[in-house]
């Protein structure tokens, strides 16, 4: 029986090879199709976070973002706006923010000059000719500035304006703020319209709360603090209920005679102060407001006024019916009964080795107090004690024989005898001039 041979075309497409390699063609073919299809497709898209370089005229001025207008920032301070971007698929799929450039003009009049105020700056895109995209729209599409000359950290006190309504009248509320001042940056301009920085709002409990600060003029006028950069953005205000005792005012003494009994008057007598009760314990016998040195007295009437100074971690606060706590205290001090009187003493050093030779030779003492104690002092009632500096003895040991050296301003101490106990000596003495010799 004869056998049916196959034809060539038969054999070939029943042939695994083939139809392998016929599936590959045309699978790569279809690929270019498609790739090539695709390359012309048009497609939009949108592009977040491009950065945008405002261009200001003037070197000597920078532009200030609204801090309140929702618009980032990248790490150059450069605002950051979205653009809505079509090209073909292939090249915008690979297109990123720091491949557009966008760029913000002022709107400035024609022929004015630029000075501190606030502008709108104009959003537009800067590409080549041969750019495959089109920028088709930026949100926003202006921005808000302000333009002015930079003042950098110019530093205020924090004016403490928060309340606490206290019912417990035994403590006081103390409020205190976690500093006491910030520095501001921002538009010279409108930095420099600043009189105070304050913190205010009533305070609900004890404790510590966050508080924002506000910003006055010198009339008292609200600012607004869109362009301001405080060096931090909000202080911590902690408040606390302290114990309040009443604290008598007191005044010590050196070098005062045992037997005067003459003592100042002090207004006010006493404050109150706030503070924890251990501190207050400490002035349960009363805050001393000066030392009154009796050397520096005459025989007259004494007044002048002083700070109060209220003890560590406590506050002086108003009496129930003022509304300001004292901050001075006046001391006045009656000495004018007394009387005066001098004595003229020579000034003397002994010593084994050396002679000493003063300029001057002798000087007047004055001496207030009872008259006839005065009328008895001698010099000889009054010890002298001279200070030579141990430099200056240490300079001498230099000296040879009948060699001599010089040193001004000797201190000199002066004590009256003891016996006199309702008399002071008044004021300093020096000798102008100690002259050594070896002998």
């Amino acid at each position: 029986m004869k056998k049916n041979k196959k034809g060539f075309f038969s054999r070939l497409f029943s042939s695994n090879i083939f139809l392998l390699i016929i599936s590959f063609i045309l699978s790569f073919v279809s690929w270019i199709v498609v790739s090539t299809t695709s390359n012309t497709d048009i497609k939009s898209v949108t592009i977040d976070n491009i950065p945008v370089t405002i261009n200001i005229p003037d070197k000597e001025y920078k532009y200030f973002l609204n801090k309140y207008s929702d618009i980032s920032i990248d790490n150059d301070e450069k605002p950051m706006v979205s653009a809505s971007v079509k090209g073909s698929a292939l090249f915008i799929s690979n297109l990123s923010s720091d491949d557009i450039n966008i760029i913000g003009n002022l709107n400035i009049p024609q022929n004015a000059t630029l000075s501190p105020q606030e502008y709108k700056a104009i959003l537009s895109c800067q590409q080549s000719a041969i750019a495959s995209y089109e920028v088709n729209s930026i949100t926003p599409s202006t921005l808000s500035v302000y333009v002015d000359r930079e003042t950098k950290d110019k530093s205020f006190d924090i004016v403490n304006s928060c309340t606490f309504k206290n019912t417990d009248n035994t403590k006081y509320a103390n409020i205190t703020l976690s500093q006491s001042s910030i520095n501001i940056r921002g538009p010279e301009t409108l930095v420099n319209e600043i009189a105070t920085v304050e913190v205010h709002g009533e305070i609900l409990k004890e404790g510590s709360v966050q508080k924002d600060f506000i910003y006055k003029d010198k009339d008292g006028e609200l600012l607004d603090d869109a362009y301001f950069t405080p060096s931090v953005d909000a202080v911590e205000v902690t408040t606390k209920l302290l114990p309040i005792a009443t604290v008598n005012l007191k005044v010590e003494y050196k070098n005062k005679p045992s037997d005067v009994k003459t003592q100042a008057n002090i207004s006010p007598s006493a404050v109150r102060i706030a503070g924890e009760q251990s501190e207050l314990d400490k002035y349960k016998n009363g805050l001393t407001i000066t030392t009154l040195d009796y050397a520096d007295l005459k025989n007259e009437s004494f007044q002048e006024e002083f700070t109060i100074t209220p003890p560590e971690n406590c506050k002086i606060i108003a009496d129930e019916d003022e509304k300001t706590a004292p901050t001075k205290a006046s001391v006045s001090l009656d000495l004018s009964p007394y009387s005066d009187g001098s004595v003229s003493k020579k000034i003397t050093y002994e010593s084994d080795d050396y002679t000493y030779a003063f300029t001057p030779g002798e000087i007047k003492i004055q001496l207030y107090g009872d008259e006839s104690e005065i009328k008895d002092i001698t010099s000889d009632d009054i010890k002298m004690t001279v200070e030579i500096p141990d430099d200056f003895k240490e300079k001498l040991k230099e000296l040879q024989p009948r060699q001599s050296v010089s040193r001004q301003g000797i201190k000199l101490q002066l004590s009256l005898n003891s016996d006199y106990t309702e008399t002071w000596i008044y004021g300093s003495y020096t000798a102008d001039q100690v002259t050594v010799t070896k002998k």
